[in-house]
């Protein structure tokens, strides 16, 4: 495939030299990351937006998230029950509620 074009205003003649200490360059590699782009696009964007690039969106959607706040709010009420020795065992009803809340999100995962 043949590349487009450019006209003058578009091409870029012109070489930045940037020095990044350590953090910095860990800061931008985890935005090149985030957003999948190189290294230019995010320091273009930056520069011509004075704006982050957008992220990916996250693989599991809000409601998963919910499901999964679900289940650690159950499961660290559970545990501190037991810890504080008002209960022996978490009972099989929830454990079984536990358990197809896991698979529900276990299949959304898969299916990503």
């Amino acid at each position: 495939m043949k590349r487009k074009l450019l006209s003058k205003e578009e091409k870029r003649v012109f070489e930045v030299k940037v020095r990044l200490n350590i953090k910095e360059k860990r800061k931008l590699d985890t935005i090149v990351s985030l957003t999948q782009n190189n290294s230019p696009e995010v320091i273009r964007s930056l520069l011509m937006k004075a704006k982050m690039p957008e992220a990916i969106p996250p693989i599991l959607d809000v409601q998963t998230y919910q499901q999964l706040r679900k289940i650690g709010v159950n499961f660290n009420q559970y545990v501190k029950a037991i810890n504080q020795s008002r209960i022996a065992e978490i009972d099989g009803k929830t454990m079984k509620e536990l358990y197809e809340i896991l698979q529900i999100i276990k299949s959304k995962i898969y299916s990503v």
